[in-house]
């Protein structure tokens, strides 16, 4: 009996170890998804490894531990709640990266209201894939062995294993991680590392997925709250010096004297996920996009189309940023959750005319109300203002900034966003336009016939520009918020266009041609319409002699000071 008795002991334990490693298994498979996808910023070595083996076991521990204490010691509910968490965090994080190439920080889920639009819903659908049915498979397993679980004294060990654990991770950061001798002894590290004396040698701040790989997500999260929590940093007197420096690098690449462009109207049309490559397809012989190929033939058009991307975790959201603000995005968090507090050198405060911004979403989509209001934009019109369906089209789109173009005295700054270009490309939406040569890949197809569709609602409203006389008033830019993510459509180029309608000849001749950044339009913008600012965007000009398209890291780094230090607020 005694016998039978401790052999049922031993393959209950032997049941809750093994429901614990299913626990780990699932934020094992989360992180080898991400450095499989090749998202970790870093190079992958073997301290890697063992840092993120002894995250996973730390965030299981704690996980557990917690749950235990709150259900009152009960066992199989301690692990259930476990299993339930590791699962849908995992799950949540790989479905995530698949469009925004990061782990879920606090951040995005402050943006749930963003993540379960009708939009984002059914671009997460089409981004499941046939591997997702290994979390099927574990809940099997799960629920197969948890009827089996009784309660066993397993608490004390736990705790052990998790101080051995925690003692390890912090031996290994002590080895690798501080970078003067003087931080090598307790105390003083965990300043250090709780504390920067500059934000640029912080890893979490500034290779995210790294972090998270290496740490596991109770750390990492713990510490974003810490960070948030914290509030707006207080630079540091080089930080200061550092900051002036690049401002004053910015204002010496802008001419300044400029006067051509500037009392007239500004209108900027961000379009979803716009890419240069389908400028030069045809299909069947017919250009994709005749209308915008036109412009490029103008001779009063800038355009370049090699446009390289600067946005990091917010996709669009950022994209609007950059160009309103000349500032980089936060890399290890959403940046307008930080932005929507401070101070920002909006572009509408800059150009000094009566602005709008025309959206197709909701106005809590990526915080676009709060955002616009600290851009400095007068008037946001969102979904609440358009007559017709929920779903949205560029055709409605354009129709209301017609109707705002109409009632708004000049000069003025509109901003137009469109949506129709937005994945997932599952369905063609232009019946003008149908694409059914069947080398073309069934994603890229619908893409393009996207694309087709936006092109002629911009040349519609382009007729209305010339129609009411606006159009020879007017500085017209028409950019991507950044390229198509999920896919390679088949390796074409990522690089993103940038036109700007109605500027003089005599003036494109002395702007750059080749390889350029998002960040530069907003400096661009300024020194086109001769605006004397002390900001300037962290950009180059496009008009300078001596352009560059280099960015270091000094450049994230300083855009970064300034966002979590309010530096504009002083």
């Amino acid at each position: 009996m005694m016998k039978a008795c401790i052999l049922k002991s031993a393959l209950n334990t032997n049941t809750v170890w093994f429901v614990l490693l299913l626990c780990g298994l699932n934020l094992f498979i989360m992180h080898y998804s991400f450095l499989c996808a090749d998202y970790i910023e870093n190079e992958v070595n073997i301290t890697t490894i063992v840092d993120n083996f002894l995250g996973i076991i730390i965030d299981v521990t704690v996980l557990f531990l917690i749950s235990y204490l709150l259900t009152w010691r009960h066992m199989k509910a301690g692990l259930t709640i476990t299993f339930f968490i590791t699962l849908l965090w995992s799950f949540s994080n790989i479905l995530y990266s698949r469009f925004f190439h990061h782990y879920l920080s606090i951040s995005a889920i402050g943006q749930g209201g963003s993540l379960f639009n009708s939009e984002m819903i059914r671009c997460m659908l089409d981004g499941l894939r046939w591997t997702d049915l290994y979390f099927v498979l574990c809940v099997v397993l799960f629920s197969f062995h948890i009827k089996n679980v009784r309660q066993v004294k397993i608490f004390a060990k736990l705790f052990v294993v998790l101080m051995i654990m925690v003692g390890i991770a912090f031996c290994s950061y002590l080895v690798c991680y501080p970078p003067t001798p003087e931080h090598r002894y307790y105390v003083s590290f965990l300043h250090h590392r709780m504390k920067q004396h500059h934000l640029y040698t912080n890893w979490h701040l500034c290779y995210p997925n790294n972090a998270a790989f290496r740490r596991g997500g109770v750390r990492t999260l713990s510490y974003e709250l810490f960070l948030d929590y914290a509030g707006t940093v207080e630079l540091k007197e080089e930080q200061r010096k550092l900051i002036a420096q690049e401002i004053e690098k910015v204002r010496e690449s802008v001419s300044g004297d400029l006067k051509t462009l500037s009392k007239i109207n500004v209108i900027f049309i961000i379009v979803e996920s716009y890419m240069s490559f389908t400028s030069d397809m045809k299909v069947n012989g017919k250009e994709v996009t005749p209308f915008l190929n036109s412009l490029k033939r103008d001779s009063l058009v800038y355009y370049n189309g090699k446009m390289h991307e600067n946005v990091t975790i917010g996709e669009s959201s950022d994209g609007q940023f950059i160009y309103m603000t000349g500032l980089f995005p936060l890399r290890a968090i959403i940046t307008v959750s930080k932005a929507r507090k401070i101070i920002l050198p909006g572009l509408p405060k800059k150009l000094g005319k009566e602005s709008r911004m025309v959206i197709p979403t909701v106005t809590s989509l990526w915080i676009q109300d709060e955002m616009c209001r600290q851009y400095g934009f007068n008037c946001l019109y969102s979904s609440k203002d358009y007559a017709g369906p929920s779903n949205l089209n560029d055709e409605q789109v354009f129709q209301l900034a017609m109707q705002k173009d109409n009632e708004t005295y000049m000069p003025f700054f509109s901003v137009i966003l469109t949506m129709s270009m937005h994945q997932p490309y599952t369905k063609q939406i232009d019946p003008t336009f149908p694409i059914t040569d069947s080398s073309i890949p069934k994603d890229l197809a619908c893409y393009l016939n996207a694309c087709h569709y936006t092109d002629r609602q911009i040349e519609r409203y382009f007729e209305h520009l010339k129609q009411t006389g606006l159009y020879d008033n007017s500085l017209i830019v028409i950019a991507a918020d950044h390229p198509v993510h999920n896919t390679d459509f088949g390796g074409v180029s990522k690089d993103i266009p940038l036109y700007l309608v109605n500027v003089p000849k005599e003036i494109q001749t002395q702007m750059w041609q080749g390889v350029c950044n998002q960040i530069d339009v907003y400096t661009t913008l300024l020194d086109l319409l001769g605006i004397k600012s002390d900001w300037y965007g962290l950009g180059k000009s496009l008009l300078s002699p001596d352009y560059s398209n280099d960015i270091d890291e000094r450049k994230w780094d300083v855009s970064e000071w300034i966002i979590r230090g309010d530096y504009f607020s002083e």
